[in-house]
């Protein structure tokens, strides 16, 4: 009895280390390469023709390797010397361990690596040669810890040395600065602009940082430097798409307007792509992190606004956001001179993204590029409401956006910048922060202004109906009544007096 006892103890003991015996062996997977076509989703090309899984403990590569799908798996390790490479697009995921040696490894152009230590590997990033009309610039960023050294071995100098333009925005002073007048490494966490006559593939080699903790790069804020204090050009530091912790300024496609993107919108930052941020102290950081670690919260919409010349191909953009989302907000500020601006202001801050949680009515302000007309359209982003206006100080006109979701425009340099007010509540009097219901009268070619008083300087303008500027005159702390001369061709104006916060606007009959 005891003897048989034993036996079945035994048997159950050996048919139990079988079983994990066969279950290890079948979670270790070789890639061979038996098909001649080096593709990880053939699974001929697999011993045994298994490929691997989620579950797979371990993976060893025998023969150079292309992984041309999504790949999660646990360990990865090479027995002979090979190449692996990540196709464009695809991303491989280890949860574990890579255990690579005496062979290459490569990221194509938007191919991604998750993995938890560091690693030597070689990342490519395609830039499409420039185009006045299409494509102009890049922001771009390394993704490697060491320093790289712009060459032709790694492509991005040319042969002439004229064929590309390379800068870093130096924030101490907010000066562009050339590669071509002062030589510089680009370093891990920076992002830099890039420009190349030509197509070109940028080679980063070095060392990719682990993604199993976010990236912290620093900021630096200098308030001497007035509306552009803070404004940082960063970089994703990691091998594998990140996002931010913060809103930020993203580079559109064309290469030619940069437009504000909150944080809480969860827009992934690509490998090697640079982006601005900034700061609004000093000692303020930003961090990375991959996507798998990012925890969101409810996504309450928000309200986009854009700014752009009328009727023009190819113009630069601009956009200011109203966010219902707390933590989005975002300085305003302006890299390129052929952008309009598009911008609120909160606390004596300008800013990009404005959080708010109720408002019935917010100023939007505006400065043209040039003396031009230009659109103003929105889009509402997860956002359900039921009234929104855009009032226009200047014209007077009054745009139910939800109706008419653009406005054109006629606007100069020198209009006032508080030109427009966002209204979202059917009861608010747009006439609330006035100076007064009635302030001009015309009479005999003088246009008479009473009921001026104010601790400020008060900006009069007069408007004809095209929106063009006539005449304007900053008027000083006085009572009473001030005169205007005009010689003003008979019609109707608006006139708009502004001091400080306070807006009132008027229509006139000239005659």
């Amino acid at each position: 009895m005891k003897k048989n006892r034993f036996y079945t103890f035994n048997r159950v003991l050996f048919i139990s280390v079988s079983l994990l015996f066969g279950m290890a062996f079948a979670q270790a997977q070789t890639f061979l390469g038996s098909a001649g076509d080096r593709l990880w989703s053939n699974a001929d090309n697999w011993l045994d023709g298994l490929k691997p899984t989620e579950q797979s403990e371990n993976v060893t590569i025998n023969s150079d390797v292309l992984v041309d799908e999504d790949v999660v798996i646990q360990n990865l390790n090479n027995a002979t010397p090979c190449t692996l490479t990540i196709q464009s697009g695809k991303k491989m995921t280890v949860t574990i361990t890579i255990n690579w040696n005496n062979g290459d490894f490569i990221l194509e152009d938007g191919a991604q690596l998750v993995c938890q230590h560091e690693l030597h590997a070689i990342v490519k990033r395609k830039i499409v040669a420039y185009d006045q009309d299409i494509h102009a610039m890049e922001f771009i960023a390394s993704p490697v810890m060491e320093a790289i050294t712009p060459s032709l071995e790694n492509g991005f100098l040319t042969d002439p040395d004229t064929g590309y333009d390379l800068f870093y925005y130096n924030e101490s002073n907010h000066q562009w600065v050339d590669f071509h007048e002062t030589p510089f490494n680009l370093e891990n966490g920076h992002g830099y602009a890039y420009i190349n006559a030509l197509d070109t593939t940028l080679l980063f080699e070095g060392t990719v940082k682990g993604s199993n903790v976010p990236a912290v790069v620093g900021l630096e804020y200098h308030a001497s430097n007035g509306a552009l204090a803070g404004c940082n050009m960063v970089g994703n530091p990691l091998p594998c798409d990140a996002f931010a912790n913060r809103s930020y300024y993203n580079l559109d496609e064309k290469g030619i307007s940069m437009l504000a993107v909150p944080a809480s919108l969860a827009v992934p930052i690509p490998p090697c792509k640079g982006v601005f941020v900034k700061a609004e102290n000093p000692v303020e950081t930003v961090s990375f992190s991959k996507i798998e670690d990012l925890q969101t919260s409810e996504n309450h919409g928000y309200i986009e606004l854009f700014a752009t010349k009328a009727n023009t191909a190819n113009a630069p953009t601009d956009n200011a956001i109203v966010s219902f989302n707390p933590g989005d907000d975002l300085g305003k500020f302006l890299i390129f001179e052929e952008q309009p601006s598009l911008y609120f202001t909160n606390d004596k801050k300008d800013l990009a993204i404005i959080s708010i949680n109720s408002v019935d009515a917010l100023p939007l302000k505006f400065i043209a590029a040039e003396n031009t007309s230009y659109t103003i359209r929105i889009e509402l982003k997860n956002l359900d409401i039921n009234y929104l206006h855009l009032i226009d100080n200047i014209t007077g006109n009054n745009i139910d956006l939800l109706i008419q979701p653009s406005y054109t425009f006629n606007a100069t340099t020198s209009d006032y910048t508080s030109r427009f007010k966002l209204v979202f509540d059917p009861h608010y009097s747009v006439e609330e922060n006035d100076l007064s219901a009635d302030f001009a009268y015309y009479t005999d070619g003088t246009i008479y202004i009473h009921n001026i008083e104010t601790q400020n300087v008060a900006s009069l303008q007069v408007v004809d109906m095209n929106g063009r500027i006539v005449y304007s005159e900053a008027i000083n702390n006085r009572d009473g009544v001030h005169t205007v001369s005009t010689n003003l061709i008979p019609g109707i104006y608006l006139l708009r007096l502004a001091s400080g916060n306070a807006v009132m606007t008027q229509k006139m009959v000239i005659y």
